[in-house]
């Protein structure tokens, strides 16, 4: 981080991250299924994230919203650890990601520890990040016989259930070249699920599709709200914010500007700056 601060491993004790955000065992006071505190991220210069806060229930969907380069993104991979803070903490089900505390201080977990954390975590990348040379099966299959170490005939099983809720049943088989995008991008969601996540990360999932694809996409990410999944979902989609969202979160420049009920911050937001992006957005 720029202006020469400590990372989050080197704080001294009694900083806030430590003494007020983290209990002696790491895990956290409350319900919340995720809580970023202080959150500072720099990549060289550029200073992405300036000090987010951000609660999200169990249950709840949490639709971020923001301009290019207001940190939506940077955000999202801190929560699964694919993007170390360099400030501030990040607790996913009540404990630290990525990290151990002991006594004052708090230590990396190893890469093996870290991914154990991540089977908690699904995430759905804008450019669906399918592998290209298995099936859609064995796509879905891959996680969970290898992470978790499930029997083969459960994990295909899951898988075609999986399927099914996307209506891909019939593209089991398939490789994922012969597939439009919008049904690439819901064979993406289908295996964000294979792991039974307790979150799901959702990083701009329609914005590389044709319009005309865009609806099937939502509908599925529709479903999976309406079945209570927790979900952080980054996207320009003003309509499914206002749908499905529990609350909308307003970024600008690495910073929360402000946060509440669709209606609210959609039809009335208190903050210029949102008035101003959401006026431009519509």
């Amino acid at each position: 981080m720029s202006g020469g601060s400590r990372t989050v491993r080197d704080r001294a004790p009694g900083d806030r991250a430590l003494g007020d955000l983290v209990t002696g065992d790491g895990t956290a006071g409350g319900h919340a299924m995720v809580e970023l505190r202080g959150v500072h991220k720099s990549f060289g210069p550029l200073h992405v994230l300036r000090g987010v806060d951000l609660t999200v229930e169990q249950g709840q969907v949490t639709v971020i919203l923001g301009p290019s380069g207001s940190g939506k993104s940077t955000l999202l991979r801190t929560i699964n650890h694919l993007e170390k803070v360099d400030r501030g903490s990040v607790r996913v089900g009540g404990r630290l990601l990525g990290y151990r505390q002991v006594g004052d201080r708090l230590h990396e977990l190893s890469e093996r520890e870290i991914l154990r954390q991540r089977t908690q975590i699904g995430f759905v990348f804008q450019s669906f990040n399918l592998f290209p040379h298995l099936t859609v099966r064995q796509n879905l299959t891959e996680a969970p016989l290898s992470a978790q170490r499930r029997p083969r005939a459960e994990a295909e099983a899951l898988a075609a259930r999986l399927l099914e809720r996307v209506g891909l049943a019939d593209k089991a088989d398939a490789y994922p070249r012969t597939l439009s995008g919008g049904q690439q991008q819901r064979v993406a969601i289908a295996r964000a699920l294979a792991l039974e996540p307790a979150l799901v990360l959702f990083d701009e999932p329609t914005s590389a599709l044709d319009p005309e694809l865009v609806g099937e996409v939502l509908e599925v990410m529709k479903d999976l709200a309406r079945s209570g999944t927790t979900m952080i979902v980054v996207t320009h989609e003003i309509g499914f914010a206002r749908e499905v969202a529990d609350t909308v979160v307003f970024m600008d420049a690495g910073l929360v500007v402000e946060s509440g009920p669709p209606a609210q911050v959609l039809d009335d937001p208190r903050h210029e700056r949102t008035r101003a992006f959401i006026g431009k957005v519509l």
